[in-house]
């Protein structure tokens, strides 16, 4: 059996016996539509508000997500173009914690309107920025909001809904958390991530989505909401606009649909890969978590990310690479939650239980640090594997997007 394994953008072929192979997961085949009707058709037809065009007005001001994101954002301000012309309108890009876009990334991002637009564009600062102060959720989160969003006439923010890894879902209200919370904030509202039910697919008892939902319900102004969900190829599949509690939890049984594979066993290994997310350890992560909820107890999960970029925003690895023990990363997390520790303590919960190889970029040394066994091919790790198991295999060629469902 051949098998294309997607890696630094080119495939590579692995080959296995069939018996071997107890699944290969693929996010589900959908039928194109096209994306102009979709978004046109939410954008008129809201949930719980006016049309988009009756919404619109000078003093509007857009949430948009950062690059790291996979929404079409450029897409969908084309089509809006001819009423977001028609007024002054602002844009904030919701970074949360993540750094300013670089030149190329703002382009990326906005497309044809961000020559026109650029004097009106700004990002949010976390730990910068005004911000207005909205109390505290029941849990104990100061709620602090960028004061551009609290000082705007109405806001619309545009999201894209698929399984996270301890919110349960992005979209909706990830827009404003952490999308343009205060570092405080933020910081507070992920430290539920450790809490046993932020899991995948999970909203109902996640601490960190009724958190999120909380927060945002404290703030006072007038939003419009686009949700979409995308197929595998990035295309736009569907759409939903106005309330944004009502758009985005309409987008998640979507989501639910496309993401969530059903898997009738779990395998001694699983081979996750990150491709697209892969520009960095941080953000291939999710991949694992995909991948671990098809693996055994004690078995083996290779990674295959290349990791262009490095490690990514480095909280979580400083933290594990200064123990060498998985053990001793979740006690250290027990004595003093930072933000990135919650990916250390997935992580670290994973190695605890099972072995991690990778194959990457990234040296030897720098994944030996944080309890990761680096391999040189993705054969050879495959191989290595399954004799050293004795099981079978499960595949995620795209772990990023696949959520198995046992």
């Amino acid at each position: 059996m051949h098998l294309e394994i997607p890696y630094a953008g080119e495939n590579v072929t692995v080959d296995i016996d069939e018996g071997k192979v107890n699944a290969v997961l693929y996010p589900k085949e959908v039928d194109k539509k096209d994306e102009a009707e979709v978004i046109l058709e939410a954008l008129e037809s809201p949930l719980g508000k006016p049309r988009f065009s009756d919404f619109i007005g000078d003093g509007t001001l857009f949430i948009v997500n950062d690059a790291t994101r996979p929404t079409p954002t450029s897409r969908v301000l084309e089509l809006m173009k001819e009423e977001i012309e028609g007024h002054e309108v602002e844009f904030i890009v919701a970074t949360g914690s993540h750094r300013e876009p670089t030149e190329e990334e703002y382009s990326h991002i906005f497309g044809g309107l961000y020559e026109t637009e650029k004097d009106h564009i700004y990002h949010h600062d976390a730990k910068k920025d005004e911000m207005e102060d909205y109390g505290k959720t029941s849990r104990g989160t100061p709620v602090k909001f960028n004061r551009r969003i609290c000082e705007a006439e109405n806001v619309v923010a545009i999201n894209t809904v698929e399984p996270h890894y301890f919110a349960g879902f992005t979209g909706g209200r990830k827009s404003f958390l952490p999308g343009v919370a205060s570092y405080e904030t933020i910081t507070k509202n992920h430290e539920f991530a450790l809490d046993e039910k932020a899991q995948t697919l999970s909203l109902e008892g996640n601490p960190v989505h009724e958190d999120m939902m909380e927060a945002i319900q404290k703030f006072e102004g007038e939003v419009f909401a686009l949700n979409m969900t995308l197929d595998k190829d990035r295309d736009i599949h569907s759409a939903s606009a106005g309330g944004i509690e009502e758009s985005f939890m309409k987008e998640v049984e979507v989501a639910k649909e496309l993401f969530g594979v059903p898997i009738e066993q779990r395998s001694e290994v699983v081979l996750t890969a990150s491709y697209p997310i892969d520009l960095n350890l941080y953000q291939s992560h999710k991949a694992l978590e995909n991948g671990k909820l098809a693996l055994k107890e004690g078995g083996i999960i290779i990674l295959v990310s290349a990791c262009p970029e490095g490690i990514g925003p480095r909280n979580f690895y400083d933290l594990m690479a200064s123990m060498d023990d998985p053990e001793k990363v979740k006690r250290k997390i027990e004595e003093g939650y930072k933000l990135g520790y919650h990916k250390a303590a997935k992580m670290a919960e994973l190695c605890s239980d099972s072995c991690i190889w990778c194959v990457t970029e990234l040296d030897e040394k720098k994944m030996k640090a944080v309890f990761m066994e680096r391999k040189k091919s993705v054969q050879k790790a495959l191989d290595e594997a399954l004799e050293r198991t004795g099981g079978k295999v499960t595949f995620l060629p795209e772990g990023g997007m696949v959520v198995p469902v046992l």
